[in-house]
């Protein structure tokens, strides 16, 4: 049976590597504030966030909601890639996901899976397609998985995992957000017509969309350059005129398009989630959606 999906769910990448203590009371206070999904995978922290995640879901209700990701890993407890300069390691072979997926039910502590993604497919889309998706779907066929799907931050390869029949549900990370709105020229009316759930990360767009002017402010893990800052200020300018924040506008941007089924937040801290959470609520009007509906990095 397929879950439904709430509006709202939480990324765990950003508690994988912080204290212990921090990341358990930011999942704690997700439960406390109603949120009952809870994506994570292998390659955060190289199983450390499932752990964590898993360790928290032994007390938690039995509506929440959980999906995960194989094919791509690290090191346990390594840092992304972008900050160690340490390549992670895509297997889309049958082994590998098999195996991938039993590692990730121990550390949940499931018996079954909700969404099992295949992971930034681009690296081996041929390999993801051809050999771990009828894995997924056979695993699917005997109850260990609810939904399959594909979770990356590339248009070109969501568009190919739907046509592929790949993709009960997409986790677009980044390509729908105010700065960047390319998975609007097609990827969301196909995933729509196809039945697919649509489920957006990646909305601060590696943090530029909360301080734009930030001397290192990045756009998807690299440096902003002189022209996207010049964009990303002028909507900061229209939110402030129009009394709110860049930030909230972020946050809710998603969330607008009836046909995405879930907006993902990210947070390190029971404090930031809280500040999150508050901005999703925010009053922000139709004269500031109005004013940015053009306005985009990329669209």
């Amino acid at each position: 049976m397929r879950p439904q999906l709430p509006a709202i769910g939480l990324g765990t990448a950003a508690i994988a590597l912080v204290p212990e203590m921090d990341a358990r009371a930011t999942l704690d206070h997700a439960l406390d504030r109603g949120i009952r999904y809870f994506d994570t995978a292998h390659l955060y922290g190289g199983g450390q966030a499932e752990i964590r995640l898993g360790q928290m879901l032994r007390s938690a209700p039995r509506d929440v909601v959980v999906s995960t990701k194989c094919g791509c890993r690290r090191e346990f407890g390594a840092a992304p890639a972008y900050r160690t300069g340490q390549p992670d390691k895509w297997d889309f072979s049958e082994a590998a996901i098999r195996e991938s997926v039993e590692r990730s039910c121990e550390r949940l502590h499931r018996d079954c899976l909700d969404i099992v993604f295949l992971h930034d497919i681009h690296q081996a889309q041929d390999q993801a397609l051809g050999e771990a998706l009828p894995v997924l779907r056979e695993l699917q066929s005997r109850g260990r998985i609810a939904m399959v799907g594909v979770g990356c931050n590339s248009v070109a390869e969501h568009l190919a995992a739907v046509n592929a029949d790949a993709a009960d549900a997409l986790l677009v990370a980044g390509r729908w957000t105010l700065a960047d709105r390319t998975a609007g020229h097609q990827l969301i009316s196909l995933a729509a017509e196809k039945g697919c759930k649509l489920i957006v990360g990646g909305v601060l767009n590696s943090g530029c969309l909360v301080d734009p002017r930030a001397a290192h402010a990045c756009f998807d893990y690299r440096p902003i350059t002189a022209d996207e800052r010049q964009v990303l200020c002028e909507l900061d300018e229209i939110a402030q005129r129009h009394g709110t924040t860049l930030i909230a506008a972020a946050l809710q941007f998603p969330g607008r398009d009836a046909r995405i089924s879930t907006t993902l937040l990210g947070a390190t801290s029971p404090a930031q989630l809280a500040a999150n959470l508050d901005g999703l609520a925010a009053d922000i009007s139709d004269h500031f959606w109005q004013a940015v509906q053009l306005k985009a990095l990329y669209a």
